[in-house]
């Protein structure tokens, strides 16, 4: 009896055996194609520049199943398919394999197949707008050292004449802020540059301001740009700055290299002849804003790109209002002095909190404002807030930024002044921001590193993964 069952058994034997060898090599082989699917269409391969191509497919699986020793590929195919917002790879194969104990009966060899898919969707076309505060706040210290070394330089200077100006003489000594001043004649009218202003002796002693870090920041967003794109021209980019007044620093380019040229411009505004403060305007920045960009598109073309508004800013509305903006408040004359494009002060009816005609406030977020408009047109907002460091020798600080409160709303944490994460003025930007896109600046994490996080955020919300 076993002698008649030992033949069978043998025969069982050695099917499992075979049967479990080619399991085995057609695991590897749907491996290499799945390497050869994917590698087709990764970022570094190119896809939507460099359409993948049968030779191409072919080659890299052949790469992959050259380890696989043992067994012989018969047929492949592979097949792409290239839509309107997405790409696809498909990939068929036929190897044939030896037996072991199959030759016995007659079948010394077997065959084994597989399918491997991968899809990406094509990655969108994005317009990124950057609006930058430049006002004369950007010009306090970017660290606790450089705003004491400012105290220090600027201790003991002698004040600033403004002829005919009601002001007269304005003391600038022993100031964390570094005020960028003109010269004036006795009519008031720019006549140059004042050279010993803080400005100028930050310049000269090597003192870093707010304004330099974000002009750094947005050059090396630029790069990130450009080493994140997964094609040429994929995304565009223009920079703006604004105090009361709106410059078109870079206008939209896809040539990252330009716009980080054009971005070497970005710097402080100018302090008013009068030295009158009231030059922070959200409602000038967003409403010139508003008419800059265009509607949202959906991503697939040149032509209907994404739209992102990067808002840069310390969150401090300081703007004139009601009788004091006029018709609005007209640019610094002469031109020549000022960047580019640089357009007035929209004229407003709001009342103000200071002797009637300055309101110091936060951003406005309700259904009727500049945030609610923009984002209405399917134009996504990211704000980067700036905090303030504590500059407690500075009035404006301590009456309007530390504790004061206005509207019946605190613009800080009235419990910790100097924390930021829980102040009015950063919920205030988190309103306006597009859910998941308000990013802050922390003793940590500076400017620089915030830009290029929010950056990272925005392109990944809109780029669908393999």
């Amino acid at each position: 009896m076993f002698a008649i069952a030992a033949v069978p058994m043998m025969i069982g034997i050695g099917a499992a055996i075979d049967y479990s060898r080619l399991a085995t090599f057609q695991t590897k082989l749907n491996h290499a194609a799945d390497i050869a699917a994917l590698a087709s269409i990764s970022k570094d391969a190119q896809p939507f520049t460099k359409t993948p191509t049968q030779a191409g497919v072919k080659k890299i699986f052949n790469q992959a199943a050259a380890a696989v020793t043992g067994a012989t590929i018969t047929s492949f195919k592979a097949t792409i398919t290239k839509g309107v917002s997405d790409l696809t790879v498909q990939v068929n194969y036929t190897a044939r394999v030896a037996l072991v104990f199959g030759a016995f009966l007659g079948k010394p060899t077997s065959n084994v197949s597989g399918t491997a898919t991968a899809s990406v969707n094509s990655p969108p076309y994005v317009n990124f707008y950057l609006l930058l505060d430049n006002s004369p706040s950007m010009g306090l210290g970017a660290t606790p050292a450089d705003i004491n070394s400012l105290i220090t330089l600027t201790a003991n200077q002698p004040p600033t004449t403004f002829p005919n100006v009601k002001s007269g003489s304005i003391a600038r000594s022993s100031c964390a802020f570094a005020c960028h001043q003109h010269t004036f004649n006795s009519s008031g009218q720019i006549t140059g540059e004042d050279t010993g202003d803080n400005y100028h002796i930050a310049k000269a002693n090597g003192v870093t301001l707010r304004i330099d870090v974000l002009r750094t920041a947005t050059q090396q967003l630029t790069q990130t740009a450009s080493s994140t794109e997964s094609f040429s021209n994929q995304f565009a980019m223009a920079v703006y700055t604004f105090s009361d007044t709106f410059q078109t620093i870079a206008p939209l380019s896809t040539s990252m290299s330009t716009v980080s040229s054009n971005a070497a411009a970005i710097d402080l505004a100018y302090a008013y002849w009068d030295q009158r403060d009231a030059q922070t305007s959200y409602d000038t920045a967003l409403s010139y804003m508003s008419s800059t960009m265009p509607n949202a598109g959906n991503g697939t073309s040149l032509a209907s790109p994404l739209e992102f508004l990067f808002l840069v800013t310390d969150g401090v509305e300081d703007q004139p209002v009601g009788s004091a903006s006029g018709s609005g408040d007209p640019a610094d004359q002469p031109a020549s002095y000022l960047p580019k494009n640089n357009q007035p002060n929209l004229a407003n009816s709001l009342a103000g909190n200071v002797n009637s005609g300055r309101l110091i406030d936060l951003i406005k977020t309700d259904s009727t404002s500049m945030c609610a408009t923009v984002k209405n047109r399917g134009i996504k907002i990211a704000v980067l807030y700036t905090p303030y460091m504590p500059v407690t020798n500075n009035g404006f600080y301590n009456t309007w930024i530390a504790s004061s409160p206005m509207n019946n709303n605190n613009l800080v944490n009235p419990n910790d002044p100097t924390d930021p994460a829980s102040n009015g003025i950063g919920q205030a930007l988190k309103g306006c921001a597009s859910p998941g896109f308000y990013y802050q600046v922390t003793p940590t994490t500076g400017i620089s590193q915030a830009m290029q996080a929010l950056f990272q955020k925005a392109v990944s919300s809109v780029m669908l993964t393999q």
